[in-house]
């Protein structure tokens, strides 16, 4: 439509080739979709005007190429010192189009410059990359390591307490509140951190750098990292094929006592509170290590090791893919 007026009016555009945004490349923009809909609803708009106006001819020559550029904000809207009215819309101000295309343009700007930070922070090197991977967990690895510290009841003074308030928290029902406090002190944290470093550029992320590791220690690196990778997918299928055993009841002693577990699971599920059955599994899981509960925990892991040892996988048979042997 734009290419089209452009031509039957014969007006040099050169200084406005941004003006011209191609739609069919708005999928990769921000806000792409915004642009579709608003330039469908504007040719529909047209379309249901001319339908309505009596006397006026079908197809692009119904409106002026000058109207058009002017409601596309191609040429400049203004027409003998005033504004130009079609309907309802004003053509010497914005148009929707217009402010959709400049939005998108703008948060496209910021995407690049976001962008250019990612590719400034990318690092060669298996090691590398691991070692800034670790700098960037060890807030979680701090939290994991003192929350599985009170797990161990190796202080034992620090567990009782946190095993009490947590507790508390459960009982009374308080747990949704606790996590929203979470989630406004972490709103609250990110906020003053904002008003605080206004204008200062961000902490940088210093990772001490690995020693030095030739080509050959590097192949051994990946080779030792795909042979653990591939370890792990084993266990998982292994422990796949024991559940397809359970859930296909494969006569087995272990079979028998997974059937009793879900029963007794259900029925816990149907006539538990959820505060106390929330309660029982904190207990469970946060005392098991206390020194109580130490040795029965030891025995009942023990009984749940052999249990576990004793089912069966279920059966697995490869087949080679026939191979085209045709000629092209």
């Amino acid at each position: 439509m734009r290419l089209q007026a452009i031509e039957e009016l014969a007006i040099p555009v050169s200084n406005r080739f941004k003006s011209l945004l191609m739609f069919n490349l708005c999928d990769k923009l921000p806000g792409g979709d915004v642009i579709l809909e608003t330039l469908a609803g504007s040719i529909s708009s047209r379309r249901s005007t001319r339908v309505n106006q009596p006397g006026t001819s079908s197809g692009r020559h119904s409106m002026s190429p000058f109207t058009v550029l002017s409601n596309l904000g191609v040429v400049s809207p203004i027409n003998n010192g005033d504004r130009l009215f079609v309907g309802e819309i004003v053509v010497g101000e914005m148009s929707a189009l217009q402010k959709v295309v400049n939005e998108s343009m703008n948060n496209y700007k910021k995407v690049e410059l976001a962008q250019a930070t990612v590719d400034g922070v990318k690092v060669d090197g298996l090691d590398t990359n691991l070692a800034v991977m670790k700098e960037l967990l060890s807030p979680v690895s701090e939290l994991w390591r003192f929350l599985v510290l009170l797990a161990s009841w190796d202080e034992p003074i620090k567990s009782m307490v946190f095993c009490f308030s947590s507790s508390y928290i459960i009982i009374r029902g308080w747990l949704v509140y606790f996590l929203v406090l979470v989630l406004l002190f972490s709103a609250a944290f990110m906020f003053l951190t904002r008003l605080t470093s206004h204008g200062k550029p961000m902490t940088e992320v210093k990772v001490t750098s690995p020693p030095p590791m030739n080509t050959m220690e590097q192949l051994l690196a990946v080779q030792n990292a795909i042979s653990k990778v591939e370890e792990l997918v084993q266990d998982a299928n292994i422990v796949l094929l024991k559940i397809r055993a359970l859930l296909l009841a494969f006569p087995s002693q272990a079979t028998d006592r997974a059937i009793l577990a879900l029963v007794v699971m259900a029925l816990s599920l149907a006539f538990v509170p959820t505060r106390l059955l929330v309660l029982m599994m904190f207990l469970e899981a946060f005392t098991n290590h206390s020194p109580p509960r130490r040795a029965s925990t030891e025995r009942w892991t023990r009984r749940l090791r052999e249990w576990w040892f004793s089912i069966p996988a279920a059966p697995v048979v490869v087949e080679k893919g026939k191979e085209d042997k045709k000629t092209k």
